[in-house]
């Protein structure tokens, strides 16, 4: 028989479900056939971890074997988002359960990125927020500097909340507040000698969630890139607003 790694766990829990259902028989009656207990069959039909040998004799009597369920990328079965298809198109039948699929990938996604920029950041004694103004300012060009307002719309914060960083950089010495020559009230922010290397010693070892993104061939990156900006352009009408991240 074929391995259970070979196919789909939540494939073959909606099929044996459907053959049960179209033999007119409980769960309870499909364990007395096969001669297991009816907790294996609720853990058969949510694709979760059984021995072979077990979902083999649920399958039997149900004129099926493990080795005919539809085939699927082994990958599949790491995926923990997949077996709740069946689940959402039960408890919504009217909405797409790619839908709920989608969402909660990217909360998934965002938990990775957010842990990893933190991670990364506090090997550094920095925040996330903190990290992402260096990386600002390095996206400037040289001699990396700019207004707070430009930070602010590249950040997509608010100015109170960039000051909150600011004051936090210039006080570890990886930025400096700088007399504006085209403005003599304002200030610039330039980043130091030492908050270039600091980004440098960040950038060295990157976060498996970059390396991951990094990974994809570039048309999925660039389909991906695109699809997210075409939900964000739903969402925020095209219009970004503030977006206050880590203090």
């Amino acid at each position: 028989m074929t391995e259970p790694n070979t196919w789909s766990r939540s494939s073959w829990a909606e099929l044996l479900k459907q053959k049960r259902t179209a033999a007119g028989w409980s769960q309870r009656e499909l364990a007395r056939r096969a001669g297991v207990h009816q907790p294996q069959i609720v853990r058969a039909e949510r694709a979760d971890d059984l021995q072979l040998s077990v979902l083999a004799r649920i399958a039997a009597p149900l004129g099926l074997a493990p080795a005919l369920a539809p085939v699927a990328p082994a990958a599949e079965d790491d995926d923990v988002v997949q077996p709740n298809l069946e689940s959402w198109r039960r408890a919504w039948p009217q909405v797409d359960p790619q839908v709920f699929a989608v969402l909660a990938r990217l909360t998934r996604l965002g938990h990775h990125i957010e842990r990893s920029i933190a991670s990364l950041a506090a090997a550094q004694g920095l925040n996330s927020g903190e990290v992402m103004v260096l990386g600002a300012l390095r996206r400037t060009g040289p001699p990396f500097e700019s207004t707070p307002t430009g930070l602010k719309e590249r950040l997509w914060i608010s100015l109170p909340g960039l000051k909150k960083r600011l004051d936090r950089l210039v006080a570890c010495g990886l930025v400096e507040r700088v007399d504006n020559p085209l403005d003599r009230r304002g200030q610039m922010v330039r980043m130091t000698a030492r908050g270039d290397q600091t980004l440098d010693r960040l950038m060295t070892h990157p976060a498996p969630v970059f390396k991951a993104v990094r990974a994809l061939p570039e048309d999925e990156r660039r389909g991906l890139s695109n699809s997210l900006r075409r939900l964000l352009q739903q969402l925020e009408g095209g219009v970004e607003g503030p977006f206050d991240g880590p203090a």
